[in-house]
């Protein structure tokens, strides 16, 4: 966060980024809520999800709903970038969960879209894993149909052909370490699954998964 955006808060201060109806904390790792909601997020605890369309084990920070849901919807579809850290934080956990499992592991972000990246003007998943470990960029995405209406055979298909392996994939699989993927919100385990298909076919290791909240 820069001093001008700080300065912005201190003389503009937003209103929360899940309740709305109080105004934001200046600071700290959960920046952009209030001390209300703030709490409700710090005494989640992680939990594994259950995902289906094979996606590798995943631990979720919390589940999709009330404070953690509309969070997460501020952050990722109206750029609140302040909520980085708080998204980030639970990731954290959800990690800390897997690391003794998975030695060595690097994390791979789950890729917006080219038309949600110009949207957003960031890559939220990225954004918040920062700090969090060994990040790689290895998965590359693909234009997407919307995934209303769609069969979850289709899904799952449309997950698959949206991602490709980038040259970082290759760099990883010769390394012989394995990847964690991190996303924000798992729901069937279509995107998950498909990402990691996508990986193993580069040849490398995808033991497990971490997304901030499941539906």
């Amino acid at each position: 966060m820069n001093l001008i955006e700080d300065a912005r808060d201190l003389f503009l201060p937003a209103a929360c980024a899940s309740c709305r109806s109080a105004r934001a904390a200046g600071g700290g790792v959960w920046r952009g809520l209030c001390p209300d909601c703030a709490a409700e997020l710090a005494d989640l605890r992680p939990r594994l999800a259950t995902p289906l369309h094979e996606a590798p084990p995943t631990v979720a920070a919390g589940p999709y709903s009330g404070v953690l849901a509309e969070a997460l919807n501020e952050y990722k579809e109206r750029s609140r970038r302040e909520l980085a850290p708080a998204v980030g934080a639970l990731l954290g956990r959800a990690l800390a969960v897997l690391a003794p499992e998975v030695p060595g592991a690097v994390l791979v972000p789950v890729p917006p879209t080219a038309a949600a990246l110009r949207a957003r003007g960031f890559d939220h998943v990225a954004a918040a894993c920062a700090g969090l470990g060994d990040l790689r960029r290895c998965l590359r995405a693909r234009p997407r149909p919307d995934s209303v209406g769609l069969t979850p055979a289709q899904r799952e298909d449309a997950a698959r052909r949206s991602l490709r392996a980038t040259r970082a994939a290759a760099a990883l699989a010769a390394s012989g370490r394995p990847a964690i993927l991190v996303d924000d919100v798992v729901t069937t385990g279509a995107t998950l699954g498909a990402a990691a298909r996508v990986l193993r076919d580069a040849g490398v290791e995808v033991p497990a998964a971490v997304v901030a909240a499941a539906a």
